[in-house]
């Protein structure tokens, strides 16, 4: 443990003495990717419970 954080450390002090624009060159992709990621888990997660949830109810025999 102690050798990534000091590795994170390391990542963050060179990207902190990067200028503003920069730093926006290399943090920015990384950000993107990770929304990307997490919005397709968010979706793909939510789809199956909307899924379920329409499974249970035509299996009550209510419509909709």
């Amino acid at each position: 443990m102690n050798g990534f954080l000091n590795w994170w450390d390391g990542n963050e002090l060179w990207l902190s003495g990067l200028a503003f624009v920069l730093q926006a060159m290399v943090v920015m992709p990384v950000v993107l990717v990770v929304a990307y990621v997490t919005a397709n888990v968010l979706d793909s997660v939510l789809g199956r419970g909307i899924a379920l949830m329409r499974r249970a109810r035509h299996a009550d025999g209510t419509p909709g």
